[in-house]
């Protein structure tokens, strides 16, 4: 009886791993074949892509590269994606990470109210808040502007990287800060040499996060950036959708062009990223 009674255990545990790894293997597909379609398609010639589209190229090509560059304007809307991403994600690391010691380790009567003003800031879509800002930044004369776009991105990515450092930044125990005062060291030393190097994992992933919104921000780059001098690359991709709607290879190839950066950044810190939301767990526990 008891060895009946293993054997259904036995059968029960492969159905379920069956089971289970064929959906995982299903989700992956649907995933990933998206994303390999663009890629093939984006070296096929219009007149291959119109007969089928789901074949492989047949005589690949990189023209759809070079004219979406050319007639799209692609490199200028990349270096102002890189410049939004890179400098929004470094002053929204510096800035969260500072009021996250400050909520977290340095006790005062209007903390408790500054931290619930950042944590309402998840709250808020950028559709509520699209029409002030707006006027906000014509009226001030920051619109269609670099530093314009930049100040709006540290912004909202803001609330989301406070909280996550906030709550890390909560479990570094208490006698370290205590021992480091004890010998003299500034709250500005402690945050260099004792908060910083021992926060890399949650600054990692408030980086990717930050990094990701930025680069594929695309309603507020739209509304703010009336000029090629100021637009990014996700606005660049859109404009293919009007005039050249027609040139599928040239969509295929912006998009990849859109695509790869953010695919490579998450493929080198997915490590990085795991650590982080494993150690902030660990440390709730």
């Amino acid at each position: 009886m008891y060895e009946d009674n293993l054997n259904i255990r036995k059968e029960q545990n492969i159905f379920n791993r069956v089971l289970i790894y064929t959906v995982f293997i299903l989700f992956a597909v649907l995933t990933l074949y998206p994303l390999i379609w663009v890629f093939y398609s984006s070296f096929k010639p219009q007149l291959e892509i119109i007969r089928d589209s789901f074949a492989l190229p047949k005589d690949p090509t990189f023209i759809n590269y070079i004219q979406a560059v050319i007639k799209g304007k692609l490199d200028k809307y990349a270096i102002n994606s890189v410049i939004y991403t890179f400098v929004s994600t470094g002053l929204v690391i510096i800035f969260s990470m500072m009021a996250s010691f400050a909520f977290a380790k340095i006790k005062n009567r209007a903390t408790p109210f500054l931290y619930n003003s950042f944590l309402m800031g998840l709250l808020i879509t950028i559709q509520a808040i699209l029409i002030p800002l707006f006027i906000s930044m014509t009226r001030i004369g920051l619109r269609d502007t670099r530093t314009g776009i930049i100040l709006i991105y540290t912004a909202i990515n803001l609330p989301l990287a406070v909280y996550l450092g906030t709550e890390y930044v909560k479990a570094i125990p208490d006698s370290l800060i205590e021992s480091a005062q004890i010998d003299g060291a500034s709250y500005f030393t402690i945050f260099l040499k004792i908060i910083l190097p021992m926060c890399r994992p949650v600054m990692v992933t408030i980086l990717i996060f930050t990094a990701l919104a930025c680069w594929n921000e695309f309603m507020l780059a739209l509304v703010f950036t009336s000029s090629d001098a100021a637009r990014s690359l996700p606005v660049g991709i859109y404009s293919f959708s009007g005039p050249l709607a027609t040139e599928y290879g040239m969509q295929f190839a912006a998009l990849v062009i859109g695509m790869t950066p953010m695919i490579l950044l998450y493929a080198i810190f997915y490590r990085q990223i795991a650590h982080g939301f494993a150690a902030q767990g660990a440390i709730k526990g």
